[in-house]
């Protein structure tokens, strides 16, 4: 999916469903350190290629975060390898993993994560219609 050899992520729409799967993962991340974060880059407009999952590396594992669509979330963890190039639906377009690339996530490097917090929107009176509206990674030091 998203021409990521090998990767087919469960498409999440609400917070339940994260939790259900991967509560015990996302627990295990509390007070691991971040060493790099890998993004898809655009390489001849040289920019971040949004459409793809953001990787955030630790020394034993990864978690691959994507916003796909403004309701549907992909959360993996080690599904992804940043040696592969991506093949964007057969468009020939250039994309390729690049580690560190962000400055505005670079700040996360060498950090320790202290909890990470999913936030739900709910509309109306009932909680029939509850949303994933974002994740939130919290950082010591």
């Amino acid at each position: 999916m998203l021409g990521i050899k090998d990767y087919n992520p469960k498409i999440y729409t609400n917070p339940s469903g994260i939790l259900k799967d991967h509560k015990v993962q996302l627990e295990r991340l509390k007070g691991k350190q971040i060493q790099e974060i890998w993004v898809a880059w655009e390489q001849a407009s040289d920019e971040w290629f949004r459409d793809c999952p953001v990787i955030i590396c630790f020394e034993e594992c990864q978690i691959e975060l994507c916003a796909f669509k403004w309701d549907e979330y992909f959360v993996t963890f080690d599904e992804i390898s940043v040696l592969q190039d991506i093949e964007w639906y057969g468009t020939g377009l250039p994309i390729k993993w690049e580690k560190n690339k962000i400055n505005g996530l670079n700040f996360a490097i060498n950090k320790r994560i202290n909890g990470i917090e999913i936030i739900e929107r709910c509309e109306g009176k009932s909680t029939e219609f509850c949303f994933l509206d974002g994740i939130i990674i919290s950082l010591l030091g």
